[in-house]
């Protein structure tokens, strides 16, 4: 057994006296949110801010917006990453106070920044990734710091037993998952525009979908896409899970969402809109399809 399964998250878990979580952004919380459900016998303190608020949903969980309540709660925290400096300044005060960090990673992009926080750099004391693919990035990207560790994704096993197995058959509507991508791919247009604009000429107008269900990214302003009201065929999703509009879909599509691995690992046909012009999107190979 490699050393990067030889610890098990759920050892830390159920070896603690109290159990805290600390998550802003839509990605970890939806990671946390399912192993909240998996570990029903054991009760976690929330400190969330941001688009988690609306995702937690498991009857276990008991929210504390105190920090110096919640830090007096709990000797072990289990911490997401993202965007914002939330999640680096609880990990960094958890250290202060010695108490026990472990962050779990998602997506496959920009690790080392998600523990830079005012130019410092703090590693928790174990980081999980949730797959292979993602252990040898981090092993990189991280380096020299080693104390990295692949658990399960439990987000996954929840919506596997959620949505069962997909009727990729039965179901004619295509999910689109929006990213406005923090790049210059055309002086006229945005990269969600070139991106959606390439799915819907060159994909959807060519297959026998009825319609498109679109959800925007969580961090987005929804305003960004108000262009897209003017397409018959879309709906839009804004509920914080996607099961919703996975099951009535057969197919889903994105830039390089991570979503898109998700839909992948849950059975459902997945496809990049990316052109192969631009670059490749940062997703496992595996994971997606090109337009032919």
């Amino acid at each position: 057994m490699s050393i990067a399964k030889d610890l098990h998250l759920n050892s830390l878990i159920c070896g603690a006296n109290g159990v805290g979580i600390v998550a802003h952004d839509a990605g970890g919380a939806n990671i946390l949110n399912a192993l909240t459900k998996r570990f029903s016998n054991i009760n976690f303190y929330l400190f969330i801010d941001g688009p988690a608020v609306k995702i937690f949903d498991s009857n276990n969980v008991y929210f504390i917006s105190d920090p110096i309540l919640f830090f007096e709660k709990v000797n072990f925290v289990l911490l997401g990453t993202g965007s914002t400096s939330f999640e680096k300044i609880a990990l960094r005060r958890a250290k202060e106070i010695g108490c026990e960090t472990a962050v779990l990673l998602d997506h496959f992009v920009n690790f080392k920044a998600r523990f830079i926080h005012e130019s410092q750099i703090v590693f928790p004391d174990y980081c999980f990734v949730c797959d292979e693919y993602s252990y040898e990035i981090a092993k990189r990207e991280l380096a020299p710091y080693k104390s990295i560790f692949v658990c399960e994704n439990y987000l996954v096993s929840n919506m596997r037993l959620e949505i069962g197995i997909p009727d990729i058959y039965k179901n004619k509507n295509v999910l689109y998952v929006l990213e406005n991508v923090n790049e210059n791919w055309d002086e006229r247009l945005l990269p969600w525009e070139v991106a959606f604009k390439n799915f819907y000429n060159n994909f959807y107008l060519h297959k026998s979908f009825n319609n498109i269900i679109v959800r925007p990214h969580p961090k987005d302003d929804p305003e960004i896409y108000r262009s897209l009201n003017s397409y018959d065929e879309i709906i839009f999703d804004y509920d914080s899970s996607p099961i919703g509009s996975l099951r009535s879909v057969s197919t889903v599509v994105g830039v390089e969402s991570y979503l898109l691995n998700l839909a992948h690992h849950c059975g459902y046909c997945v496809y990049t809109s990316l052109p192969a012009d631009i670059r490749r999107p940062r997703l496992p190979e595996n994971v997606y399809k090109v337009f032919d």
